[in-house]
């Protein structure tokens, strides 16, 4: 009986190892995978601070939003990165205490990163009223400017004729009701006609491809940490049941 109690019990801690070491090879998987996505999208977001053309307008519209947005998911997915080198430590080493606090980690990281892609999408698409409206005023003040503030007639000019837009709506009225000369600009290089669409909303429409990029991949984490909290779940459970 003893020797048959052993036999039992030694088999079943060799299908605990090999579902441990199952688990070990997965959760590293999804650990360095995770790491070089987060790092991506972190790295998307620093492209976005720096790239010279969209830069010189920030600077020159003074419109902030859509940067700070753009920090909410940089800080996400740094801490991500982090995170997901810290899961991957504590299962290399069979830490069940690394793999808690990783996982408790994980939850206050998932609300970061869901908060990232809702401000991201807030003011990063054309479906926002909240940006259109936005926008709308920041584009009408720079009009009103035209005549004293050579800075704001110029980034208007270079924001019409790079996006293809014109004024704050679409229509020579933003220029006529505020008593300005309609720009050249406003016009289509090659036809000749208007712009049909004012810049808050080309420009939202120039925006949305990063904004899908950040979004997308914030929401991937937001659904398969459900998932990778489920395995860690598993594999201590795993390490306790070899423990004893």
């Amino acid at each position: 009986m003893p020797r048959g109690y052993e036999g039992v019990r030694k088999g079943a801690n060799d299908e605990l190892e090999r579902i441990a070491i199952d688990l070990q090879y997965l959760l590293l998987i999804v650990g360095v995978i995770s790491l070089l996505v987060a790092l991506g999208n972190f790295s998307i977001c620093v492209w976005i601070r720096f790239d010279l053309d969209f830069w010189e307008w920030i600077i020159e519209i003074d419109w902030y939003t859509y940067w700070y947005c753009t920090y909410v998911v940089m800080v996400a997915m740094l801490l991500t990165a982090l995170n997901s080198g810290l899961m991957s430590y504590g299962v290399m080493i069979e830490s069940r205490g690394i793999i808690l606090v990783s996982m408790l980690l994980r939850v206050l990281i998932w609300c970061v990163t869901l908060a990232g892609a809702v401000v991201i999408c807030v003011y990063g698409v054309e479906e926002s009223d909240i940006l259109i409206k936005e926008l709308q005023e920041v584009f009408l003040g720079l009009i009103s400017r035209w005549d004293e503030d050579p800075r704001a007639s110029r980034v208007m000019r270079m924001i019409q004729e790079y996006v293809g837009c014109c004024g704050a709506t679409g229509k020579r009225d933003d220029y006529f009701n505020l008593g300005k000369v309609f720009p050249p600009e406003c016009r289509h290089p090659v036809t000749g006609n208007n712009y049909r669409y004012g810049c808050p909303q080309t420009l939202a429409w120039w925006l949305e491809p990063w904004t899908a990029t950040l979004a997308g991949i914030s929401l991937f984490f937001c659904v398969s940490d459900f998932f990778v909290l489920y395995l860690n779940t598993k594999l201590r459970r795993v390490l306790l049941e070899l423990q004893h």
